[in-house]
């Protein structure tokens, strides 16, 4: 019995090694294609905040796609009553305007709304080369006390009111605003936080798919090099001692 099911170890196992090695091959390329598509998000989006009294930043990433964009709004909501902004800074080379009347720090209601603009003819619209470009940066002021309250920093698209919509809008006529019709796990995702020390570790998801390859990497090479001596008697030879 054992060693039957040695010669089918033998006989399938580099048709089982060539599955795990294409599925950890699609585990690996399928971030990369999900990471194109026009987007904003937070860095950090969660972890431990240690020193509440420090405070912390937030940078706001922008990626493109490859899209051309005239204008790009990040608006967000937070808890007044565990944040207060403390400053906003554009980044003032990605746009030729940050209008006035489109943008809002507002520690009363937990608002934070920055908007950039440039207009089709007259300069170069925004297209990201290479990396996430940073779109603004946010230091807010910790007054939550309460160590098991969550500390979310959460995007607005519009629901409570549509002046205060996260938007990117490719220039055209009209233009439209890819995030109108992306879908709802390719919209930029809430930031979670937390108060004080760190006491487990934490895996960022986008990680997991690069680790679970190398695990189905390293099983394939496990299973193709144990036993060795089993795999390479003939079937049927029967081997014995003198005492």
């Amino acid at each position: 019995m054992v060693i039957f099911f040695n010669m089918i170890v033998k006989r399938y196992i580099k048709t089982i090694a060539v599955l795990l090695f294409c599925f950890s091959l699609h585990l690996l390329i399928v971030p990369t294609v999900n990471a194109a598509s026009p987007t904003l998000s937070f860095y950090p989006n969660s972890g431990i905040i240690k020193d509440p009294e420090e405070g912390f930043v937030v940078d706001i990433l922008i990626d493109s796609g490859g899209e051309e964009l005239s204008k790009v709004t990040a608006a967000f909501n937070f808890d007044p009553e565990q944040l207060q902004i403390v400053e906003a800074n554009k980044n003032n080379t990605l746009f030729e305007q940050w209008p006035e009347d489109e943008s809002s720090l507002d520690n009363q209601n937990g608002v934070v709304m920055l908007t950039g603009f440039t207009q089709s003819g007259s300069g170069e619209l925004y297209q990201t080369v290479g990396e996430s470009d940073v779109f603004a940066r946010v230091e807010f002021e910790v007054i939550e006390e309460d160590l098991d309250e969550e500390i979310v920093l959460r995007w607005d698209f519009g629901e409570s009111d549509p002046l205060f919509e996260t938007a990117l809008i490719v220039d055209g006529s009209p233009p439209q605003n890819i995030l109108d019709t992306a879908s709802l796990g390719s919209r930029p995702q809430d930031a979670v936080f937390r108060l004080g020390e760190l006491t487990q570790t934490a895996i960022e998801s986008r990680y997991i798919p690069f680790i679970l390859g190398g695990l189905m990497i390293l099983i394939a090479g496990v299973v193709i090099s144990s036993k060795p001596e089993v795999t390479r008697k003939k079937f049927g030879t029967v081997v014995v001692y003198d005492e």
